[in-house]
């Protein structure tokens, strides 16, 4: 295991506070000392799902923080990586194994913070060993989403990743929990230890680089949906993929074409098969891969019509908000702490489907077909504008930043 990292402590005036962020709300009148923090990945890119994706943004967000310098540590990255990472001022540096972590001598960092329980155990270890102050993000309600498992043992291995998830948060400084529905259900386990108040709710933000994305106004002969994510086989029931094939079919109209994106490389087969059987024409159902790039993912989404999120449980939802961050209609399950978010703001709640019924999705997907489609396009980027406003990344990582400085000032 090697992992060298040394970031000099330095006193920042305030112009050198503010030179790489103009913006006059965060600029300070005192000269702070250089606020130093080390963040725990697998990965710089999103092939391994959503959790490196709120890292990568939750780092590159802290980064424009004013006298706040971010290293990502990572078991590897590409010189492309390094480069993309060095434009949104995000270090990048190397660790060996990420599993057994033990930082060199000259390690250097006042915080540490460690995503869900892979990372989250060794930034444990690293704050023990190098007297740092500790912030642990949630991600998933272990247990909730276990109900939804057809694995064997599940249940047991959902309770047992759900207590590790809280001896983790029970000894962090900083606890933060991804979206409204996760913050509540993590304050409630948090009770019993006095942590329940101390909890930080970071709702996402939207993802700046989908905006660039222009999406066609013309009307075509079919009706695309998109289901996307990780199609392992025990999290078909829990990702609701299972009523969106049945959605589909009972619109008995096969200009609705579903297109689902997520099947394990060499199980397209068997996730046809198991979506077939749910009810859904093979003519009406494209089933791809998982998507490992952002530059597929954003043609993928100037090709569909429609982004659905049927989960029957949902810790946030990532994918809604990347589809709803390159201005596609949306429909998520209010079970979901992306369905309880858009809830809050404007119209919010004509995006969100109060039922697990598949009939009713068929419903909830036809009415917003029957709308002319410069309109739901309108109506998307009303949503994205209205949410942007209400959880935007800065003000969210301006709060945990000053949580932060609680400890050294």
């Amino acid at each position: 295991m090697s992992c060298t990292l040394h970031v000099p402590e330095i006193i920042l005036t305030p112009f050198e506070v503010s030179k790489d962020n103009t913006n006059d709300r965060t600029a300070t009148p005192f000269a702070r000392r250089l606020l130093r923090v080390t963040s725990l990945a697998d990965e710089w890119g999103s092939a391994k799902g959503g959790l490196s994706t709120l890292s990568r943004e939750l780092a590159k967000h802290l980064a424009r923080q004013p006298g706040v310098a971010v290293t990502l540590l990572l078991p590897n990255f590409s010189e492309k990586e390094k480069q993309e990472a060095n434009d949104h001022n995000v270090h990048l540096a190397l660790s060996d194994d990420m599993t057994e972590f033990g930082p060199s001598e000259d390690f250097d960092s006042d915080v540490v913070v460690g995503h869900g329980q892979k990372v989250g155990a060794p930034a444990q270890v690293i704050a023990e060993q190098h007297s740092c102050k500790r912030i642990h993000v949630v991600h998933t309600a272990s247990e909730e989403l276990a109900m939804f498992k057809k694995r064997k043992k599940a249940i047991s291995e959902g309770e047992e990743k759900h207590d590790a998830e809280i001896d983790l948060c029970k000894e962090a400084d900083i606890v933060v929990a991804i979206g409204p529905k996760l913050t509540e259900a993590l304050s409630a386990s948090l009770r019993p230890y006095g942590k329940d108040q101390d909890v930080l709710n970071i709702t996402p933000g939207i993802f700046p680089e989908f905006l660039k994305l222009s999406q066609a106004v013309e009307e075509r002969e079919k009706f695309r949906i998109l289901v996307f994510g990780r199609g392992d086989s025990d999290v078909f029931e829990l990702k609701g993929y299972d009523i969106a094939a049945q959605a589909v079919a009972s619109l008995k109209d096969k200009s609705y074409h579903l297109l689902f994106v997520g099947a394990p490389k060499g199980n397209e087969e068997e996730v046809k098969e198991y979506l077939v059987d749910c009810g859904i024409s093979p003519t009406q159902l494209t089933v791809r891969g998982f998507v490992k790039s952002r530059e597929k993912l954003e043609q993928l989404f100037c090709e569909v019509d429609l982004a659905i999120m049927p989960s029957r449980t949902e810790g946030f939802g990532l994918t809604a908000l990347e589809a709803l961050s390159a201005g596609l209609p949306i429909l998520v399950s209010d079970n979901s702490g992306f369905g309880q978010a858009i809830k809050s703001v404007n119209f919010g709640s004509s995006f969100v489907v109060h039922s697990c019924d598949a009939e009713e999705w068929g419903k909830a997907i036809r009415s917003v077909r029957e709308k002319p489609r410069q309109i739901r396009l309108n109506e998307a980027l009303w949503l994205r504008k209205f949410y942007d406003e209400k959880y935007e990344w800065e003000p969210q990582c301006e709060r945990l930043v000053s949580r932060m400085r609680c400890f050294f000032e």
